[in-house]
């Protein structure tokens, strides 16, 4: 499977693209696995990358950030917030399947719906209009 990366022309330090033309440089891949373990000798061997390192990988950056929700952190993790994320910024529906790699619309909805329950529902809504009528009648007092 081919991923498009985006290329980040303002902000070099976390170009996607760039990081993984660096990796590929330093770890001497020309074929094969793009994501491989690095041993204790920090030799790069010509083998796949264990998906559970992957998740030890984010437990190791999420203790480091400080945050209290290291032990639910996952690869699945990174995978839904972006459905979650794409969704509650308006981005179409289509691109965000493509981009998460999912093949049933139900479940990218109910990753979308999901994130969307804290800020499109009717209590927000109805809080804003009680605030503005609020604001109003504070004028008039």
């Amino acid at each position: 499977m081919v991923t498009c990366l985006p290329v980040t022309s303002t902000r070099k330090s976390i170009c996607p693209a760039k990081a993984i033309k660096k990796w590929t440089d330093i770890a001497d891949v020309t074929t094969g696995q793009l994501f491989r373990p690095v041993n204790h000798w920090d030799q790069v061997p010509a083998k796949h990358l264990n998906p559970g390192a992957v998740n030890d990988l984010f437990k190791t950056l999420g203790g480091a950030c400080q945050f209290d929700f290291v032990p639910e952190l996952s690869s699945h993790s990174f995978r839904r917030g972006l459905s979650t994320s794409a969704g509650r910024e308006k981005v179409d529906f289509e691109l965000i399947k493509k981009q998460g790699g999912w093949k049933s619309d139900a479940t990218v909805w109910e990753y979308i719906e999901e994130g969307q329950q804290l800020s499109d529902n009717a209590t927000v809504i109805l809080m804003e209009k009680m605030a503005s009528l609020l604001s109003i009648e504070d004028d008039f007092v």
